[in-house]
């Protein structure tokens, strides 16, 4: 961090950590506490707190927090809501300013859990504390090899993508996201009820993260001060951070739902809310699904910016091409017109019959000559046309099997400064080397050219000015 820092620093880089309700069995969630950050090399100091246990992982473990011989930066609370307030006394007693809260079970559960909650709130302020949670599993920071999860966690590739949840919303699907789905990140952050910290401090603090570039927040309702919100997300937007956002409890249903599972009252127009995210630069979208594929694009395009809105797409199936025409244009973007300089390039590959430039035609193309050539032409053709802003093209499945040398042909458009996205039908990114491989190089890979469109206009919608 630069400048004065941040108080949330010491949560996601902790010196020194309790974990207070550490297990040494591995059928229980608790047992990955401490187990994942032996695994993933956290170089602090590891605190278990279980009083019926002398040793867990290998490491001492104490009956209480007050018996641990330094007051530790951040004690991570995983006990019952029935036991979370005499344990968060216990840490305030001892002089630990931040917790983490992981239990259910307060506010998300009608009048006598807000009582509790209430309770701990008051407790914070005695004593000067500050709270992730309750109801929350957090934070993650992979850079600094810490993370509080109930998964097992060996190895998370670092990215500059971070993550704001409102509730566990990641957590049932985590192993396949860092896994077949290839996220890479820098920070998560989960505020549960959000108590106390919201995602005002989440986000500000990440703004100010040089780790950090693409910003995917997922609330229900804002907890802090709205105008200190957008202003926060204005701030983003002017240090060039991206930012993509879902906020769910959008109807009376859903609002009803937020409510019974993390206590959120949501109020408010949501068209005030999507107007307001538009003006401060935020892009918003309304699934999970396009909620990840996004933030991951984001996260691989890194900090290029696509001078307009012109692509030029590759296909196999004619069929397809028009199809996919169709999605470029009812989504935002413009087919570009392919140069004479460019059509001439073209010629290498071209049959003899009249053929569109854009979209261009893989299947005859593959089949009367080399795959090799026929990419490598067709790239290095938009690459040096001044007309064409950005790429989006298929990959055979079968064309795997021609290695790296095919893949880094792809580089090509991105080095230049051209936004590149791809698909394979039915493949994720993280189900093959190679693949894997070519997202490293900042080309992002999707199972479906819906998903590869998508991911181009969220990049050209982010880097727009913001008007007004």
């Amino acid at each position: 961090m630069t400048g004065s820092e941040h108080f949330l620093e010491k949560f996601v880089s902790p010196e020194s950590v309790a974990v207070v309700g550490a297990s040494n069995n591995p059928a229980r969630i608790n047992y990955h506490l401490v187990g994942n950050l032996i695994n993933l090399g956290f170089p602090g100091r590891i605190y278990p707190v279980n009083p019926n246990e002398k040793e867990i992982l290998g490491l001492k473990s104490y009956a209480a927090v007050s018996d641990i011989e330094e007051v530790v930066d951040l004690a991570v609370i995983g006990v019952s809501a029935a036991q979370t307030p005499k344990v968060l006394e216990e840490c305030a007693r001892k002089g630990i300013k931040r917790v983490t809260l992981i239990a259910g079970g307060f506010s998300e559960i009608g009048a006598k859990g807000k009582e509790i909650q209430n309770h701990l709130a008051d407790l914070l302020k005695e004593f000067h504390m500050r709270a992730i949670g309750p109801n929350a599993l957090s934070p993650i920071n992979v850079h600094g090899k810490f993370a509080v999860s109930f998964h097992e966690l060996k190895t998370i590739t670092p990215g500059n993508l971070s993550l704001i949840f409102q509730s566990g919303l990641y957590e049932p699907a985590f192993t396949w996201m860092l896994t077949d789905y290839n996220l890479c990140f820098s920070k998560l952050i989960d505020l549960g009820n959000k108590m106390d910290i919201t995602e005002v401090d989440a986000l500000n603090y990440l703004i100010d993260d040089p780790q950090t570039k693409v910003i995917a927040i997922h609330t229900e309702s804002i907890s802090g001060d709205g105008r200190e919100f957008f202003n926060a997300l204005r701030k983003a937007r002017a240090k060039n951070k991206r930012v993509v956002v879902i906020k769910t409890g959008r109807t009376q249903a859903g609002a009803k739902a937020a409510a019974s599972h993390t206590g959120s009252m949501v109020r408010g127009s949501d068209l005030i809310f999507d107007a307001a995210l538009k003006q401060a630069g935020a892009l918003r979208v309304d699934t999970i699904d396009t909620f990840f594929d996004i933030a991951r694009a984001l996260d691989r395009f890194g900090d290029i910016v696509p001078g307009n809105n012109r692509i030029s797409i590759a296909v196999f199936p004619g069929g397809l091409g028009v199809m996919v025409t169709d999605l470029c244009e009812r989504s935002g973007l413009a087919m570009a017109v392919i140069g004479k300089d460019s059509v001439e390039r073209l010629k290498k590959i071209k049959m003899q019959w009249d053929m569109a430039s854009n979209p261009w035609d893989l299947g005859v193309t593959t089949q009367f000559n080399d795959p090799i050539t026929v990419y490598s032409t067709w790239v290095d053709a938009m690459v040096h046309d001044p007309d064409v802003d950005m790429l989006a093209f298929q990959v055979h499945d079968r064309m795997l099997l021609l290695g790296e040398d095919f893949f880094r042909i792809f580089l090509r458009a991105r080095e230049a400064g051209k936004p590149t996205a791809i698909w394979m039908q039915g493949k994720l990114p993280g189900t093959h080397g190679l693949l894997k491989w070519l997202e490293a190089k900042n080309v992002p890979v999707f199972p479906s050219p819906e998903k590869a469109i998508q991911s181009l206009v969220a990049l050209y919608r982010v880097t727009r000015p913001v008007k007004g």
